[in-house]
């Protein structure tokens, strides 16, 4: 218990310390009786009792006061039976100013005990004094004795009733004469601003203003807050009705800077506005339908273009060289095509209905089939956006 109280007061403490500092009268006295509740720290084998003392304060500025106390109680050893035990302490009281008739104090100083073991002590606490008026006030304070032998630590709560003379305890404030009223003011636009602080006022019935009595645009776009479903528009852009830069074809690019506005819904585009497509480039070995490991990261990211742009379809054209029949190279090349929608297919992921494989043979060669390079680029595959 004495650890947690320790705690409490030290908490208790730093808040109090934040408040203003009351203020009573240099040279105040007070005295009176003081009732308290004795928990002996356990080494002492002393009953926890009920105490009676007295207290003398005196101000010496206008919220530190020295104090002096003397308490008794008759307490039961563990072994030796009844006992005696008297307190003494010496302590300074820091006032604070939270309200006219409530003021919290900490309080510090030293004193002793006089038991079956006679020791010296530093003594600590917290407490509040209601002020009832000019000579009465109560105290509740909580009181940590450290004692020097053992490190023994008893906590005394306790109520005083005390007496103050000497001087005026509290100075009550005179009450404050009533002042004429003052002229109704106006309003004249009816926006809850009167006219010697409206800076706006003409403003429209029905509209929000602010402190100054106008009408808010933040963004300075033309259109009032209240209506503006887009607040922070860039200076200079232009805005519809609702404040917002028209973006049509819903590309994630304004219309105002858009090249192409009638973009289809949900592809991909780029800085202008204008759909960005790939496009997937295969060549095959001479009559092969084989796709060559070099191709598959082509593949892929043909694969991740389609997904990004789930509404476009796409054919896959195939194409041959002029190297033998036309229509043993038609079926190569329709073979070729069948091969890379067979990997988008199974492999990524795509639909099979948004693609379309056409073998072309070698009726749409890309250069003429004059030499073994050029005869590498026509044996091909191409890709048509729909």
């Amino acid at each position: 218990m004495e650890e947690t109280m320790k705690k409490l007061i030290i908490v208790v403490s730093m808040l109090i310390l934040a408040l203003p500092a009351f203020a009573a009268e240099k040279g105040e006295t007070y005295l009176g009786p003081v009732l308290g509740y004795h928990f002996f720290d356990n080494d002492q084998k002393l009953d926890d009792k009920a105490e009676l003392g007295l207290r003398l304060g005196y101000f010496f500025t206008d919220s530190i006061a020295v104090e002096y106390e003397i308490d008794y109680t008759k307490t039961d050893h563990d072994v030796k039976g009844d006992t005696n035990a008297t307190s003494l302490s010496v302590v300074g009281a820091k006032f604070f100013d939270l309200t006219s008739y409530y003021k919290p104090f900490i309080f510090a100083g030293v004193g002793g005990l006089l038991a079956e073991d006679d020791m010296g002590s530093l003594v600590a606490g917290i407490g509040a004094r209601i002020i009832a008026n000019d000579k009465i006030s109560i105290d509740f304070r909580v009181k940590d004795m450290l004692h020097s032998k053992g490190g023994r630590n008893d906590i005394i709560p306790s109520i005083a009733l005390n007496y103050h003379f000497g001087s005026k305890m509290y100075d009550y404030p005179e009450p404050k004469k009533a002042e004429p009223a003052p002229e109704p003011k106006k309003d004249t636009d009816g926006d809850g601003v009167y006219d010697d602080a409206d800076k706006c006022p003409a403003t429209p019935k029905g509209y929000p203003v602010n402190a100054a009595g106008c009408t808010e645009d933040n963004d300075q776009d033309g259109v009032y807050d209240f209506k503006d479903k887009c607040l922070s528009t860039p200076a200079g852009r232009p805005v519809n009705e609702t404040g917002c830069t028209p973006d049509t074809d819903k590309d994630g690019v304004f219309d105002f800077e858009d090249r192409c506005p009638n973009t289809m819904e949900g592809v991909t585009v780029n800085s202008a506005g204008c759909f960005k497509s790939a496009t997937l480039q295969i060549n095959f070995g001479n009559n092969s339908a084989n796709i060559d490991q070099n191709y598959l990261e082509n593949i892929q990211k043909f694969a991740v273009f389609l997904k990004m742009n789930n509404h476009i379809n796409v054919e896959i054209q195939g194409h041959t060289d002029d190297k033998g029949a036309a229509s043993y190279n038609k079926a190569l090349s329709q073979k070729r095509a069948d091969a890379v929608v067979k990997i988008l297919t199974s492999k990524y992921g795509i639909s099979k209905n948004r693609l379309t494989a056409i073998g072309y043979g070698e009726a749409m060669p890309l250069v003429p089939n004059d030499s073994p390079a050029n005869m590498l680029k026509n044996r091909r595959i191409d890709t048509v956006v729909k």
